[in-house]
């Protein structure tokens, strides 16, 4: 038998590893190259709730910019600034901060429902007595 307490800290679990990507996805938004990953949860219908299946690298084409590098000049061996393309980090933070807001609603939701069954065990135990 599943135990809702059990539903919910597996909600809780997969829910705090997808705002740990969310925000890993948002510190690299000016990062260039960075591709942004995504979390793929799964049902545990045996035992109840959800998992994360897998953390993915999302292939995202991201536009170039140009920006100045230090190189080295082998004919002076002096250090000159160079420009190059580069690809822009391809985090959107308008996808990230909606991310960010589902996954706290949900945590929010899954750690009401561990309060409320602890209040539950907590009055059940006093009538006990």
């Amino acid at each position: 038998m599943v135990s809702t307490m059990d539903t919910a800290l597996s909600a809780l679990n997969a829910f705090s590893v997808d705002m740990a990507v969310t925000a890993n996805n948002i510190a690299n938004a000016n990062t260039e190259e960075f591709n942004p990953s995504r979390v793929i949860l799964e049902e545990r219908p045996d035992m109840g709730g959800v998992a994360v299946q897998d953390i993915q690298e999302m292939d995202v084409q991201a536009a170039l910019v140009e920006t100045i590098r230090p190189e080295l000049n082998e004919a002076t061996g002096l250090m000159e600034q160079s420009s190059v393309m580069v690809e822009a980090s391809g985090t959107d933070i308008a996808t990230e901060t909606v991310n960010m807001i589902m996954n706290q609603r949900a945590f929010e939701a899954n750690a009401a429902v561990v309060r409320t069954q602890d209040e539950m065990i907590g009055q059940f135990m006093d009538e006990m007595v």
